[in-house]
């Protein structure tokens, strides 16, 4: 599903003699009809999807969130930072839980169930879509967020220099402070890949990542086996 996979493989597996064949994954959620969240209406929020824990690293993004809190406690001028929305991954640990209240960060984060529809919504409305895995594979949020339009924060892997290319911005994973920081500046964040990309880049890195080309690949590579 990635050339970084292939890489992992032939270096765990170096008498490995099958041929190898990098077909990466394909999304069509911006092709589903969304279904709204009411209350999330008119709230301004980052969205994380799937698990949170161990190598998917949630907890960089609970420790950022608090530094943004923090500070903005001693500012004047606050006007209020989005909502964390956790999208699917399960009800809030026990730990989660914990954290969360010992930060006061109570009101600032909401776990969510989220079908197709609903996280096809999510995907078009969030400021920012966040990926702070220690690993990967390939990370379909990223494919995801990019069909949706949306900016992409995720943490500086191989397979992320290679999923999100130019249009993803990447951070150590972490780096708590690093987070914070880029989360809390305007530019950047809501630079949407579109622009990032240039419109020619952004359609022709869309259909790369489509179901049709998905289907084709693997048609070819399975065709192609001589048994």
């Amino acid at each position: 599903i990635s050339a970084a996979s292939a890489d992992d493989m032939a270096f765990f597996l170096p008498s490995l003699s099958t041929p190898l064949k990098v077909i990466h994954l394909a999304t069509a959620i911006d092709q589903l009809t969304p279904e709204p969240i009411a209350a999330l209406a008119g709230r301004r929020f980052w969205l994380m999807v799937g698990k949170r824990h161990a190598y998917k690293n949630g907890l960089t993004v609970l420790r950022a969130l608090a530094l943004l809190h923090d500070r903005s406690s001693n500012q004047a001028n606050y006007k209020g930072l989005p909502l964390l929305v956790c999208a699917g991954g399960g009800p809030l640990s026990r730990s989660e839980r914990r954290w969360i209240a010992g930060y006061g960060l109570e009101n600032s984060v909401m776990q969510l169930q989220a079908d197709d529809p609903v996280l096809a919504w999510l995907y078009r409305h969030a400021e920012a879509v966040l990926v702070p895995s220690l690993a990967e594979g390939f990370s379909l949020p990223l494919i995801e967020a990019l069909a949706c339009d949306t900016p992409i924060i995720a943490s500086d892997l191989e397979v992320h220099r290679e999923v999100g290319q130019r249009y993803a911005t990447l951070l150590p994973a972490l780096n708590a402070q690093a987070w914070a920081e880029r989360l809390a500046a305007d530019e950047g964040i809501t630079e949407r890949p579109s622009r990032k990309l240039g419109a020619q880049s952004y359609e022709l890195l869309r259909s790369h990542y489509s179901p049709e080309r998905l289907v084709e690949e693997h048609l070819m590579a399975y065709c192609c086996i001589k048994t």
